[in-house]
C-alpha cells in the first residue's frame, strides 16, 4: 500500500507554504515530498496568471491538462512507494478542478488500482475560494475519503504546519 497524506483546498490558501515547513519537521528517510504540479505546468504552457481564460474554457484542452496531472501525480506516488509520501495536493484538487467544469471524475479510481491510502489535510482560510473549496468537499465526500479540516492560522504558517506534522507522526504511529 502506497501511504499519502496531501494538502488540498483552494488555490491562495497557505498549501504550498504549510508544505515548504513540512519538508523541514518531517525530515527523515521516512518521507518524500511531492510537490504541486499545477503550477509549474501552468508556467511552462506560460498561462500561469490567464489559466481561467485559456485552457479552462477549452473542455478538450482542460481535460488532457487535468489528466496529465493525475498520472504525473501518480508516477510520483509510484516512484516514492517505499516511503511515507507527504504532497502539496492530489488527485483530490485535479477533481474539484474538474468537477467545477462539469468534467468527469473519472481518474479517482486510480488510487484504488494503485492501492493508494489518502489521508488528506483540507486546507481553509479566509482567502479561499468558494467554488473550489465546495468542490473539494463533494470529491471528499464523493469518494469517502479520510481527510481533516486544517483552518490556517493566519499569519503564522509554522505553527499550521506543526499541527499538520503531528497528526501526520500521530496517524503513522497508530498504524504502525
Amino acid at each position: 500500500m502506497i501511504r499519502v497524506y496531501a494538502l488540498s483546498g483552494s488555490h491562495d490558501v497557505g498549501k504550498t507554504t504549510i508544505f515548504t515547513r513540512l519538508k523541514r519537521l518531517l525530515r527523515s528517510y521516512r518521507f518524500a515530498f511531492v510537490g504541486e504540479f499545477a503550477d509549474c505546468l501552468l508556467k511552462q504552457m506560460d498561462i500561469r496568471d490567464a489559466w481561467k481564460e485559456t485552457i479552462q474554457r477549452d473542455a478538450e484542452a482542460y481535460d488532457y491538462f487535468e489528466t496529465a496531472l493525475d498520472f504525473v501525480t501518480v508516477a510520483s506516488y509510484l516512484v516514492y512507494r517505499d516511503k511515507v509520501i507527504v504532497a502539496d495536493r492530489s488527485i483530490v484538487d485535479n477533481c474539484a478542478y474538474r468537477l467545477c467544469v462539469g468534467s468527469p471524475l473519472n481518474t479517482m479510481s486510480l488510487l484504488s488500482f494503485y492501492d493508494v491510502s489518502l489521508y488528506t489535510f483540507f486546507v481553509r482560510s479566509k482567502r479561499e475560494d468558494a467554488e473550489v473549496t465546495n468542490a473539494v468537499a463533494e470529491v471528499l465526500k464523493r469518494f469517502s475519503l479520510p481527510y481533516e479540516e486544517v483552518q490556517v492560522i493566519e499569519g503564522k504558517p509554522d505553527e499550521t504546519a506543526e499541527s499538520v506534522a503531528r497528526r501526520i507522526l500521530e496517524i503513522e504511529k497508530q498504524g504502525a
